[in-house]
C-alpha cells in the first residue's frame, strides 16, 4: 500500500467491496440487455441491472487505484469524492421514482438508497477525519 492513512485503508476496503459487488452483480444479471434500465434482478433485496454493476465496479476500481497512491491526499480526495457521489445518489434517488431508473432503482422505497446514504456518509466522515489527521501531522512537522 502506498500510504497507511485511514482514508487509504478504508478506500481500499470499500473499493474491494464495490468491485466485488459489481462482479457478483454481473453473475446475477448476466450481460444480455445491458443498459436498458430494466429492473428485476436483486442482490439481498437491492435491485440491480448491468449499468448499476458497471457503476459499482468503476467506483470500486477508482477507490482502490487512488487509495494505493503514495500521496495520502489522493486517497482522502477519492474517499470524500465517492462519499459525496453516494450522498448525491441518495438525494436524487429519493426525489422522484424515475430519477435513477437507468441503474434499476425505483424511488424512495428502494433499499439501495439507504446503502448509498450509509456508504456516502461513512466515506465523507472518514475522508474528513483523515484530512484532519494529515493536517495535524503536517503542523507537528512544521510543514504549514
Amino acid at each position: 500500500m502506498g500510504n497507511s492513512s485511514l482514508a487509504a485503508k478504508v478506500g481500499v476496503a470499500f473499493g474491494a467491496f464495490y468491485v466485488a459487488l459489481g462482479v457478483i452483480g454481473f453473475g446475477v444479471t448476466g450481460f444480455a440487455g445491458a443498459l436498458t434500465g430494466e429492473q428485476g434482478d436483486a442482490i439481498l433485496g437491492i435491485s440491480i441491472n448491468q449499468f448499476h454493476n458497471i457503476v459499482h465496479f468503476g467506483i470500486g476500481a477508482f477507490l482502490i487505484v487512488l487509495s494505493l497512491q503514495k500521496n495520502s491526499a489522493a486517497a482522502e480526495g477519492a474517499v470524500m469524492g465517492v462519499g459525496l457521489f453516494y450522498v448525491t445518489a441518495f438525494v436524487i434517488g429519493v426525489m422522484n421514482s424515475d430519477n435513477l431508473t437507468v441503474i434499476g432503482m425505483r424511488g424512495e422505497g428502494d433499499p439501495a438508497n439507504f446503502f448509498h446514504l450509509l456508504s456516502g456518509v461513512t466515506l465523507l466522515v472518514v475522508g474528513l477525519l483523515a484530512t484532519g489527521a494529515t493536517a495535524s501531522q503536517a503542523r507537528k512537522r512544521g510543514l504549514t
